[in-house]
């Protein structure tokens, strides 16, 4: 008798010590952070791309599904199925629990290990090295690479050339960096793999999807690893494409809500506003919200537009109140840009979420303070304050390796929780508690509280083990749960200067 085909297993690792993170993209952080976990858009495309090839694929999130790798296994084993290929995403903070864990389905179904995420673009042949449960790092976008190794009758990754490999226990570099061909014409993700109802908003408590618009960043901002992973190159896809998306997600999946997927989804503001004037005429009643930059929303007519095609929240980085600071991260912003960003989307009413950076290389005590009343006069509807990570692969990294900043080369705390740096009389408690008196100050205004309460009892409602936990950090200094277990951490040992 033939033996059906073994299918390609697309899997989303599991919690790690109880806690939720995003592998999505350059996205590697706790759910605490955005109030959400996102929905693996990635993993849910390259099943309909497996699907579009009559290939037999299964798609599992672990972590929305709060459920074991072991159980897992066990549901695979009663099923009869046997993966030909195990295919995850992950992280810098991550890759370590990740890899123990993907381990056992690699174990349990003898089935080659392939992992993609930023962390494998910018650092494959160390992390091949630090993991080698691991067979194939894919390097860039990972989608052909998948289809290709999909395609094998034979586990062959010497023929793709943006994996990095192992041969006889050499790890073999990449030869390329992958970039997805299809991308303007891919098929429509497989959201129908995935419950749905445990992706939902901060505020709303809605489901939502994730459409994605564009890819590669044309910045080069130093911390920032989306460029090494999708690269520099602008690539948008048609705004029929996009709406022709929003139209059948809401019509099939009943999804009111879309997170517009982009790195700067408003960056090309004249095909961006063909989008809009797109989804005007459908008259759809659809929200979407995503990430921009504010010299990109500089126009009030544009920005009116984005609202009347159902904007309801952008997110900018702006980083830090000192010029001279962007001007070292490479992130060239003008200060009557940022102002006028600000104003055109509150005069619009689109909710504006502005992210500012602490520690890095330059910063004081004076400037830290000097960024929080910067961000309390630019008076975003919502702000974040984060510790600047050195990912392995930026520029930030390479600063903080050369300078003898980097105390601890320990890829499980390059994450917001943690502050690795140390220099020009900053350390980790200094500008993790300046990040806590950030959040008092900008949240716990009359102003703002008076401005933002129905926001506030919204979040709490939708989201209150997040907020409890937050307000325990903010204002009593609750300690930062690991995540990862401490026989899978590095030795915490100060790092050499380059």
């Amino acid at each position: 008798m033939t033996q059906p085909p073994r299918p390609i297993l697309l899997v989303n690792p599991p919690l790690i010590g109880g806690i939720a993170f995003t592998r999505q993209g350059r996205c590697q952080e706790r759910e605490e952070v955005l109030g959400t976990t996102k929905p693996p858009y990635s993993l849910a495309l390259m099943a309909a791309l497996v699907r579009q090839r009559d290939k037999p694929v299964l798609l599992v999130d672990l972590t929305a599904e709060q459920r074991s790798t072991e159980s897992l296994v066990a549901e695979l084993r009663e099923a009869g199925s046997q993966p030909a290929l195990i295919v995850f995403p992950s992280t810098t903070p991550t890759l370590l629990a990740d890899v123990a864990e993907m381990s056992k389905l690699k174990d349990a179904f003898a089935a080659p290990l392939v992992c993609f995420g930023p962390h494998a673009s910018t650092s494959p042949v160390e992390s091949m090295a630090r993991v080698p449960q691991v067979d194939v790092m894919i390097v860039g976008e990972p989608e052909e690479a998948v289809l290709a190794l999909a395609a094998q009758d034979h586990f062959a990754p010497d023929a793709v050339p943006s994996v990095t490999w192992r041969r006889n226990g050499t790890v073999v570099p990449h030869s390329a960096h992958g970039s997805f061909s299809g991308f303007l014409d891919m098929p429509y993700p497989a959201w129908d793999l995935l419950d749905l109802r445990r992706y939902r908003l901060p505020m709303v408590g809605s489901p939502y999807v994730i459409v994605e618009t564009s890819r590669g960043c044309p910045y080069s901002c130093d911390f920032c690893v989306a460029p090494l992973h999708q690269g520099h190159k602008f690539r948008e896809r048609s705004a029929k494409a996009l709406v022709d998306e929003i139209e059948r997600s809401q019509r099939e999946l009943g999804v009111n809500f879309f997170y517009l997927w982009g790195d700067t989804v408003t960056l090309n503001a004249k095909t961006f506003s063909v989008f809009c004037d797109e989804r005007i005429a459908r008259n759809l009643i659809v929200r979407w919200f995503g990430n921009a930059r504010a010299d990109n929303l500089t126009d009030p007519a544009f920005v009116h537009r984005l609202r009347r095609s159902g904007c309801w929240m952008l997110a900018m980085g702006i980083e830090s109140s000192s010029p001279e600071i962007r001007k070292d991260m490479v992130k060239r912003l003008e200060e009557a840009k940022i102002r006028a960003a600000f104003q055109n989307l509150r005069e619009a009413g689109i909710k504006s979420f502005g992210f500012f950076i602490f520690g890095y290389p330059g910063d004081t005590r004076e400037s830290m303070e000097a960024t929080i009343d910067y961000a309390i006069d630019l008076a975003p509807d919502f702000a974040n304050f984060y510790p600047a990570v050195p990912y392995p692969g930026t520029a930030l990294y390479d600063k903080a390796r050369r300078d003898g900043l980097l105390t601890r080369d320990e890829w499980s705390k390059m994450e917001y929780s943690y502050y690795l740096l140390e220099g020009n009389g900053l350390n980790e408690q200094i500008v993790m508690d300046a990040i806590n008196r950030a959040k008092r100050r900008f949240f716990l205004r009359p102003a703002y509280l008076t401005r933002h309460l129905a926001d506030v009892a919204r979040l709490a409602w939708t989201k209150p083990s997040i907020v409890t936990h937050l307000a325990s950090r903010i204002f009593f200094g609750q300690k930062v749960v690991d995540a990862t277990p401490p026989d899978l951490a590095f030795p915490p040992s100060r790092v050499q200067p380059l």
